[in-house]
């Protein structure tokens, strides 16, 4: 299942604007974030939900659209062997992106 979350919007000029946009929205749900660390071409925040720790990526996505499209995706951290398996249980993970699509509709109007 691809965790990858697309939306369009103008509400924001920067993938840093993105990026503080979701970690205060996410500290307002009481969900611990660190600050987000910009990585060049994205920037990414780390969570930690029901005890298991979630990085969550983020920035505009280099499409030409008239609109920006914007792209963010929360990746659980698993071991190797776990994610070849199959083992990864990744209910955090779809936690996560479960409350930053509600963010994402929010942010869009």
């Amino acid at each position: 299942m691809n965790q990858n979350l697309y939306f369009q919007t103008n509400n924001f000029d920067s993938s840093n604007e993105l990026a503080n946009y979701v970690h205060t929205e996410l500290l307002k749900l009481g969900i611990s974030a660190s600050k987000p660390i910009d990585s060049d071409y994205m920037f990414s925040t780390e969570l930690n939900l029901d005890g298991v720790t979630v990085d969550v990526f983020m920035g505009k996505n280099d499409e030409d659209t008239e609109i920006p499209l914007w792209q963010i995706w929360p990746e659980q951290r698993f071991p190797f062997l776990k994610k070849i398996y199959g083992n990864a249980n990744k209910t955090a993970e779809l936690k996560v992106k479960n409350k930053i699509e509600r963010l994402c509709v929010i942010s869009m109007v």
